[in-house]
C-alpha cells in the first residue's frame, strides 16, 4: 500500500510538473494539440503564480477617427443685403419712354398772325402771340416784329448798347429804313436819328438793310426818348434815368435850370428834332 501511495504521489507530482511546463495559449478548459492551455477562466498558472488581472470587458471602439481639418474661418458678421435686386432687362427701353422727336405745333406764324393773334403780333422767334398791338410802335420804341411798327418804311431791328443786346435777344426797336443819297454812303436821315446802322438784321427775317439810328456806343433809344419827353431826375443821379441816360442840370423854357435826363452826343443833329434845334456840349441840351 505504501508503495502504491508513493507511486500515486509521484505520478501526481509528475502530472503537475507537466501541466506547468506545457501550458500555453488561451485557456479553454481542455487540451489543444500541444497539451493544456491555462487561461484566466480556468485559473491557469502563469510565471510565478496565479494570474489575478481583471479581464477587460470594454467593447472595442470601431469608430473611424475624424481627420477633418478644423474650420478656422472668421465668422461672417456682415449685415445681410436686403436691397431689392435690379431685375431690369439690359438694353431694353421703358415702353413709356418715347425716342421719337416731339414736334410742338406753334401757336402762330408770321403768315397766320392776323388769324392766330387777333390785333396783336406773333413773335417770329418763339412763334407765340405777344401783347404788342399791330402798327402801334413809333420810331425807337420796342417791338417783336415788323408788324408792330406804325411807319410803313420802318422795320423792327435788333440793337446793342456798348456791345450787348438791348433790351434782350428777342426784342428790337422800330427804325426807319435808310435810303442812300450819295455814292460815298450818305443816307437821308432826319434828326435825331442821323447815325446810319448798316447791314442790320430784323427778327422778322428778310434781307439785311441800313437804318437811321443812334450812337449805340454812347446811348440807347430809352435814353433818347426820355430826353425828348422831358423826363426829370430830381436828385441829379444818373441811375434815375433809363439805361444809357445821364442826369444833368439843363435850362428849360423860362431859363429855369432843372435836373433832366439826357444822353451823350457828338453833334447837334443827334440831339435836335425836325422842328427844334438842341445844343450838344458832350450831352444833349448842354
Amino acid at each position: 500500500m505504501r508503495e502504491l501511495a508513493t507511486t500515486l504521489l509521484f505520478l501526481t507530482l509528475s502530472a503537475g510538473c507537466a501541466f506547468e511546463t506545457h501550458s500555453v495559449g488561451l485557456g479553454n478548459g481542455g487540451l489543444d494539440a500541444d497539451g493544456l492551455a491555462p487561461s484566466v477562466g480556468d485559473a491557469g498558472v502563469g510565471t510565478g503564480g496565479f494570474d489575478t488581472t481583471t479581464p477587460d470587458t470594454t467593447t472595442p471602439d470601431t469608430t473611424t477617427p475624424d481627420t477633418t481639418t478644423p474650420d478656422t474661418t472668421t465668422p461672417d458678421t456682415t449685415t445681410p443685403d436686403t436691397t431689392t435686386s435690379d431685375t431690369t432687362t439690359p438694353d431694353k427701353l421703358d415702353p413709356s419712354i418715347s425716342t421719337d422727336v416731339v414736334v410742338v405745333e406753334p401757336r402762330c406764324t408770321p403768315g397766320t398772325e392776323r388769324s392766330s393773334c387777333p390785333g396783336t403780333s406773333c413773335d417770329p422767334v418763339t412763334l407765340t402771340c405777344t401783347t404788342l398791338m399791330l402798327a402801334s410802335r413809333s420810331t425807337c420804341e420796342t417791338c417783336f416784329t415788323d408788324s408792330n411798327c406804325a411807319g410803313v418804311d420802318h422795320r423792327c431791328v435788333w440793337m446793342t448798347y456798348q456791345g450787348e443786346p438791348i433790351p434782350d435777344k428777342r426784342m428790337g426797336f422800330c427804325l426807319q429804313i435808310a435810303e442812300p443819297v450819295t455814292v460815298d454812303g450818305g443816307y437821308a436821315c432826319l434828326p435825331p436819328f442821323t447815325v446810319p446802322l448798316v447791314n442790320r438784321e430784323s427778327p422778322s427775317g428778310g434781307k439785311n438793310q441800313s437804318y437811321c439810328g443812334i450812337h449805340e456806343k454812347l446811348t440807347t433809344c430809352f435814353a433818347l426818348r426820355a430826353f425828348h419827353n422831358g423826363e426829370a431826375c430830381p436828385t441829379g443821379r444818373d441811375d434815375e434815368c433809363p439805361t444809357g441816360g445821364l442826369c444833368r442840370a439843363i435850362a428849360s423854357t423860362g431859363r429855369k435850370t432843372e435836373y433832366t435826363c439826357t444822353y451823350a452826343c457828338t453833334d447837334v443833329s443827334e440831339c435836335s428834332s425836325p422842328g427844334a434845334k438842341v445844343n450838344c456840349a458832350g450831352f444833349c441840351g448842354g
